[in-house]
């Protein structure tokens, strides 16, 4: 949250110069876009998961998995309709290279 309330301070140096409302949607896209990136590590996560050393390890993990990838369901699906930045793979997975495209993007 620091780094975001940064990148924004930066863009607006005098608060008066951007609304309520222009801070809030600034803050729901940066938002947004951190959940995104998040999630564009879930297939990593859940290969991850997926590989144990035992039998019985790969069951609980691959249940693990299955559950995280439960959980992420409906965000998934609310965050398909946006659209992903152009960054390789592996930028997404780093949440700096994400905090650059958003100083990028501010208008």
């Amino acid at each position: 949250m620091y780094r975001i309330s940064q990148t924004i301070m930066r863009k607006y140096p005098g608060s008066e110069h951007i609304s309520k409302e222009q801070l809030f949607a600034l803050l729901s896209d940066m938002i947004g876009s951190i959940v995104v990136a998040c999630l564009t590590n879930l297939p990593r996560v859940i290969a991850m998961k997926c590989h144990g050393s035992t039998i019985e390890e790969r069951e609980a993990s691959v249940r693990a998995a299955a559950k995280i990838l439960g959980s992420t369901k409906m965000i998934i699906e609310r965050l398909q309709a946006r659209e992903l930045p152009s960054l390789a793979p592996d930028q997404m997975a780093c949440i700096d290279e994400w905090r650059a495209y958003l100083k990028q993007s501010i208008p």
